[in-house]
């Protein structure tokens, strides 16, 4: 943590525009800093916003020392060496994870071996279950974890126990009514089929790891009781196997709880704490970065390693982030500690807008750097022909609104009109010279007016992170101690900067060096370059902005921790039933054409309006909850399951599926399943490797330790090891939990056999096992219960992954489509409107629908394809591109509804530009639909399709037109209102260069029109 001591100004090296002959140069000027930890200012110019490295001064290894060593003396060091690596790594976290596992799989297994413990649980030969459940419920959990996965656990054993008790029920009522065989069809029908069924529809709909490990418990429990037990079968009431399936749930609970909670344990809480200290210091370094690069107008310094790291550790920080918060949500609610839990959620929320801050001021940094270098490679010839080459890209756009971790070294294509600039160019050095020349001299300008406020604020907001959230010394850490003195010097140095700004601002667009009349390029890299200046100050303002915020709620949550009580709200749930809620405000709303409800008939969707609506037609209507993919998926698991349960109703199969064990081939089944077929693939060729190296790890270790039940513990506590290891920390980790599975089912299962269980289990050889017989049975079943599941999932209903990526990339582009068929700006002045999907407040369900569709891209090309490898780096330069272009979405989403209301000022700027505007939102619009429908259907895109750079620079001239307009006479805060069109510009900007990665990947796709693409 930073020292909060004033710094040695005089110490820093003097910081401004590089003397390059290339780079505009910025005078030096003097400007007052604000010291944030004592709110002193000081007024000098001799500090900066960089950092020396500590490598620069560390002193190189002695050479002559070293070779004086003897052979013997290196072998000797590299031994403590490697015992030093050694022991570092036993005490980092993923091998103290994995230690925890496996003495909780160790644990497990004693269930098995130790006599009194086996005892506990009946005479029923399912002991080795409580070792398979330590396997699904590990402790190399949070303690926040730990409490979910309780929670889910608990009700999962009793969902399990209520279809166990309803099955039995059931079997007996028809039973006694002489129905034996329709109570056994209505048990398949309801209680496996629809059991089953609504396993598989949570499991898919949550998506959770923790709630996977539920699903697979409850599956494993109701399978045991329907189809092995035999109660069912024989309509008879015994709760003897429930009761063993509760002792075992109950054991593995304890187990992993006690483990989780004395040997090392871990709390979501401190580690979200961690996050956040991380996620500061990467907002310092990168806040420093870009500052730093955007006053020098070079990029260099910006894609430094130091910056680069930062910038590729970022958006795992936020990943790691939210999991941590969702997991400290349960620590705080068993803590009674739920007002801090909601202080944190605020924190992170204020984390994520800081981070958008940062994204805008990278996204201006890097139009400026793109308009720097076009302008300085135009006095080169061989420069302006490629720019000038319809085949290249004639101007790099800038990144809006992103995480910084995107490439900004890319060119928007060419527009059509390129060659006519060309020859213009070409014809009319004078022109030419005036649009190379003026993006340099107007930066320059701004540099010297905004530089030195804008590096002000930069250096305390960079000193104020670097003290923020918290402690991180031995006593007490991870605690909040914020400076008192942080906010007020905030305040200060944000009322400075605004201050310092205006005046400059002001100064500068009143400037002939601004205003003066140029060629309508020339114009538009004017505007653009201002556009990206103002932009900048603007964010960097907004970040000063949300640091006020960031310290509120950290004093908020500060006064939470050092004095309030625990309170545990959440259990007094009577409050919840009684409480009112709240009447939506209508007083604000403003009456327009675009908020009146339009009354639409009862039509059919494509026929004429006076076609009578059928009543076909109305139950086609109300059964379209049936046509849901995820319903469709519930009910072919449902009665795959009931299908491969039903030979252990029929007297004359029973003893076959006995003999082989199928009923965990139907956990396997139930486990593989999966929403589409790539997901079912992926899981299931892992799931057949781990079941052979799991029965080939039971065969050997009974085979050396046959009936010892030390050394069998001993052998199956090594085995977990590098099976936890796959499991915590491969993607793959269904492939150690089935090793794990296959070598319980077998070699636990043997040694119960011999311990005179009195299961009916002869047929394997009974208290002498046949160990060949137990692994080829296991092995066999888990085997046909994968194959099981890869039929049902492709001949029933299937769901292809590359069919769901296609689909929803289409879904994904029109609603893009619709979003832009209506200007975003137009809600500041006509409100929303009332189709939703035509507000650019959409773009939050458009991130979860991409978020969806990367999970989907990642396990298509598991999928079987005669045409050939799936073509998954285009898939995913698409993907990245669109999650670019919903960030610029997010952006503008943000900007307006920080202010939903244009002013006078801001509505005159509207209605003077919509003309340009309107041209630009449909080109964009037509873009994203062209885009949607040729993957959809599988045609090559057009060859000429609309571009949006000369309809962008069209507007950029017109705001510039409009600033030459108003100067000298209402000028003063223009800056303000041009500061939304600002965002609208370089948003655009960052669509319009999504646009040209998707259209140019399609091609790469779908770029060749077949003969049988046009065969009736």
């Amino acid at each position: 943590m930073a020292s909060s001591s004033t710094p040695q100004l005089s110490s820093y090296r003097s910081e401004g525009i590089s003397q390059d002959s290339r780079r505009p140069k910025m005078s030096s000027r003097k400007t007052m800093v604000i010291i944030p930890a004592t709110g002193a200012r000081l007024q000098d110019r001799n500090y900066t916003l960089r950092t020396s490295d500590d490598d620069e001064n560390t002193p190189l290894i002695n050479g002559r020392n070293a070779r004086r060593n003897s052979q013997s003396s290196i072998r000797e060091r590299d031994f403590r060496q490697m015992c030093s690596n050694f022991w570092k790594f036993l005490n980092s976290k993923k091998a103290r994870m994995v230690i925890k596992c496996s003495l909780a799989y160790f644990l497990g297994s004693l269930a098995t071996f130790v006599t009194p413990i086996s005892r506990l649980l009946g005479h029923y030969d399912g002991k080795h279950m409580v070792a398979t459940f330590c396997v699904y419920f590990h402790p190399a959990r949070s303690a926040g974890s730990m409490h979910q996965a309780t929670m889910y656990a608990l009700i999962a054993f009793v969902y399990s126990s209520v279809v166990s008790v309803g099955s039995m029920a059931l079997s007996i009522a028809f039973a006694e009514a002489d129905l034996i065989e329709l109570g056994h069809a209505l048990v398949l029908l309801i209680f496996c089929a629809g059991g089953m069924g609504l396993i598989g529809y949570i499991k898919q709909k949550k998506s959770h790891p923790t709630v996977s490990v539920a699903c697979s418990m409850a599956s494993i429990s109701i399978t045991t009781i329907l189809t092995k037990e035999g109660s069912v079968q024989r309509a008879e009431f015994k709760m003897g196997k429930i009761w063993q399936v509760s002792m075992i749930v109950a054991m593995s609970i304890v187990i992993s709880n006690f483990l989780a909670f004395t040997l090392w344990p871990t709390s979501a809480i401190t580690e979200l704490r961690q996050v956040m200290t991380k996620c500061t210091a990467t907002f310092s370094e990168t806040l420093n970065g870009i500052t730093h690069s955007f006053l020098n107008g070079s990029d260099d310094e910006i894609k430094a390693t130091k910056y680069a790291t930062a910038a590729e550790n970022h958006k795992t920080v936020f990943t790691s982030l939210l999991k941590n918060l969702r997991e400290a949500k349960y620590e705080h609610y068993v803590l009674g500690t739920e007002q801090e839990y909601h202080q944190e959620k605020l924190l992170v929320e204020c984390l994520q807008r800081l981070s958008q801050n940062i994204g805008g001021l990278r996204s201006a940094a890097l139009t400026q750097f793109s308009l720097l270098r076009q302008a300085q490679n135009a006095t080169n010839p061989q420069a302006i022909e490629v720019a000038s080459s319809p085949k290249k890209r004639q101007r790099n756009t800038n990144h809006l609104f992103t995480p910084p971790d995107h490439d900004s070294s890319r060119y928007l294509p060419s527009d059509d009109s390129s060659g006519d600039s060309s020859s213009t160019a070409d014809g009319n050095e004078d022109a030419a010279s005036d649009t190379t020349s003026a993006p340099i001299s107007v930066f320059k300008e701004f540099i010297n007016h905004l530089g030195p406020p804008m590096k002000s604020l930069a250096y305390t907001l960079n000193l104020m992170l670097d003290d923020l959230p918290y402690t991180t010394g031995e006593k007490n850490p991870h605690t909040i101690q914020v400076n008192p003195q942080f906010e007020e010097s905030l305040k200060d140095a944000i009322e400075l900067y605004e201050l310092k700004r205006s005046e400059a601002l002001a100064t500068l667009y009143r400037s002939d060096e601004i205003t003066q009349s140029r060629s309508l390029d020339a114009d538009a890299d004017v505007e653009e370059i201002a556009a990206s200046c103002g932009y900048f100050s603007y964010n960097l303002l907004h970040f000063a902005e949300e640091m006020k915020t960031f310290l509120y709620i950290l004093r908020k949550l500060q006064c939470l921790q050092e004095g309030q009580p625990r309170t545990w709200e959440w259990l007094k749930f009577w409050k919840g039933i009684f409480k009112k809620k709240p009447h939506a405000d209508h007083e604000n709303i403003i009456p327009t054409m675009e908020t009146v409800p339009v009354k639409r008939a009862r039509t059919i969707p494509n026929v004429s309006p006076e076609a009578k609506v059928q009543f076909s037609y109305k139950v086609w209507k109300a059964l379209g909850v049936l046509r849901r993919d995820n319903i469709k998926f519930s009910v072919k698991v449902g009665v795959g399951a009931a299908l491969y349960a039903l030979p252990a109703f029929i007297p004359a199969t029973r003893p076959t599926f006995s003999l082989w064990r199928g009923e965990w081939g139907l956990v396997s089944y139930m486990i593989i399943m999966s929403m589409t077929l790539g997901q079912t693939n992926n899981s299931g060729e892992a799931r057949v490797l781990g079941n052979l190296v799991g029965a080939l790890l039971a065969l050997v270790s009974w085979i050396l330790f046959e009936k010892d039940p030390y050394a069998l513990s001993v052998f199956g506590w090594i085995v977990c090891i590098p099976c936890f290891w796959i499991i915590l920390n491969w993607k793959q980790a269904t492939f150690g939990r089935f090793v794990l599975l296959t070598y319980n089912l077998s070699a636990l299962y043997a040694y119960s056999l011999s311990a005179k269980d009195d299961d009916d289990d002869d047929d394997e050889g009974g208290i002498d096992p046949l160990i060949a017989e137990i692994v080829l049975h296991r092995f066999v079943a888990v085997t046909v219960g994968v194959m099981w599941g890869l039929f049902v999932n492709r001949m029933v209903w299937p769901i292809s992954a590359r069919q769901q990526l296609r689909k929803g990339l289409s879904v994904l582009w029109l609603r893009m489509s619709l979003i832009w068929y209506r200007d975003p700006l137009d809600m500041l002045v006509e409100g929303k409107s009332d189709q939703k999907h035509k507000n650019i407040t959409e773009e939050q369900s458009l991130q979860k629908a991409l978020f969806g569709l990367n999970s989907v891209a990642a396990v298509a090309p598991h999928e079987f394809r005669l045409k050939g490898p799936f073509p998954t780096k285009e898939y995913q330069k698409i993907l990245k591109a669109n999650q670019a272009i919903l960030d610029a979405f997010h952006g503008m989403s943000i900007m307006i509804a920080k202010d939903p209301n244009a002013n006078r000022r801001e509505a005159q700027i509207l209605s003077y530009t919509k003309k340009e505007r309107d041209d630009l939102c449909a080109r964009i619009s037509h873009l994203f639909y062209v885009l949607g429908s040729s993957i959809r259907i599988g045609f090559p895109l057009p060859e000429n399709l609309p571009n949006t750079t000369r309809a962008r620079d069209r507007l950029l001239a017109k705001i510039f037109d409009y600033r030459k307009t108003v100067k000298g006479i209402e000028g003063e805060k223009l800056d303000e209102d041009l500061e939304m069109l600002y965002a609208y510009a370089l948003a655009t900007a960052r669509i319009s260069e999504g646009l040209d990665e998707s259209i140019h990947n399609m091609g790469l796709l779908y770029g060749v029109l077949e003969d049988e693409m046009l065969e009736f």
